[in-house]
Parts: C-alpha cells; sequence; structure tokens
C-alpha cells in the first residue's frame, strides 16, 4: 500500500503542476482518478476536494468549485486554507452576480444564489440580483418578498430600497415605488459629504 500511496503523491504533484502551467482541464483528470482510487482503497482526502476546488476555480466553474471546496471544508472543517479558498470561490460568485454586465435573466443566477445562501454567504448584491431575476422570469410575487425581506434587514441600503422600488413599480404599486424613492433621496442626503454654507473671509 505504502507504494501505491507514494505514486498518488507523485499524481497530485504533477497535477498541481499542470494547475500552475494554466492547464487546470489536464490537472482535473488527474485528480478525478486520484478519487477513483482512493475510493477503492477506502481514503477520504479532504485535501483532493480542496485540489480539485481550486482547479475548477481557475477554469471558471465556480459551481462545482464551490460544491469541491464545500466536501472539502465538510471533511475537515478547522483547516485554514481551505476556509480561505471557500472565501475566494464566495467573492467570485458574488462579484459575478453583482456584474453590471450580467444579463437579469441569466439561467445560472438561481443556482449561484442557491449556493451563498446555502453556505450562508450571500450579500445585499447578491439578493438584488436574484429579485432582479425573478421579475424578469415573471414571479413578480417573490422578487417583491426578497425586496420586502432585504428591506427590512438591510433598511440603510439604497442598493435595497431602489430595488424595492423597481419591484412595487414593475408590478403597478405606485405608493410602493414612492415610498422607495423617499428613502433613496433620504439615504442619499444622509450620505452627502458634510459643508460649510457661507462666503470665506480673510
Amino acid at each position: 500500500m505504502a507504494s501505491k500511496i507514494e505514486k498518488m503523491v507523485a499524481e497530485l504533484r504533477r497535477a498541481q503542476d499542470l494547475v500552475q502551467e494554466s492547464r487546470s482541464e489536464e490537472a482535473l483528470g488527474v485528480y478525478r482518478e486520484l478519487l477513483v482510487e482512493a475510493g477503492k482503497m477506502g481514503l477520504e482526502l479532504a485535501y483532493l476536494h480542496y485540489a480539485i476546488a481550486i482547479a475548477l476555480d481557475y477554469t471558471g466553474d465556480l459551481e462545482r468549485a464551490f460544491e469541491e471546496i464545500t466536501m472539502a471544508i465538510g471533511k475537515d472543517p478547522l483547516c485554514l486554507p481551505f476556509r480561505h479558498s471557500f472565501d475566494v470561490i464566495v467573492g467570485r460568485i458574488r462579484s459575478a452576480l453583482a456584474d453590471p454586465k450580467r444579463a437579469v435573466d441569466d439561467a445560472s443566477t438561481p443556482r449561484l444564489y442557491a449556493l451563498l445562501v446555502r453556505g450562508d454567504a450571500a450579500d445585499v448584491a447578491s439578493h438584488v440580483a436574484m429579485a432582479r431575476w425573478l421579475l424578469a422570469a415573471g414571479k413578480g410575487g417573490e422578487a417583491r418578498a426578497l425586496a420586502d425581506a432585504l428591506t427590512r434587514l438591510h433598511p440603510t441600503s439604497r442598493e435595497a430600497w431602489e430595488l424595492a422600488g423597481a419591484v412595487a413599480a414593475a408590478l403597478g404599486d405606485a405608493a410602493g415605488a414612492e415610498r422607495a424613492r423617499i428613502e433613496v433621496a433620504a439615504l442619499a442626503h444622509r450620505d452627502a459629504p458634510f459643508a460649510i454654507v457661507g462666503v470665506a473671509s480673510a
């Protein structure tokens, strides 16, 4: 068994080198073979899931990267490098959802959002992206429920109130849209830089 482990370690190092050489797809093939071998030997390899998550992150496959790093943490919840990679992957998912160029009806939005919710990592921008997706999908009631929850949990967030206004307007709720407009204006006024009114004199 020792010789087999040594061969697996060598393969693991080879896969890591492939990732460093920007050949992550090839590395994933090696990692999958290692998973199969580890399964045959009855080994639970948290580090292997972590390595796979990194390779998937490099390929841009955020959904599978999240799944793999979650598995790694499940097997070794106190490993700080695993936690760091989780934060990195979550950050990429949040950035993807908050990208201003992202189509409101992007099919991956609910899947990415569900991952963040499952990981207790959804932020305001993530909730906003999901609500906009719901609105675009004709699910106005669900979009409103999410927007209402967001303004209750984050009453000082302009983004939350802007969303609430957009949802209310789309649903024909003039009063709700006006209330949201007032909240946005109040928050904008509160965030304005301090200024001294008057004329300076020598």
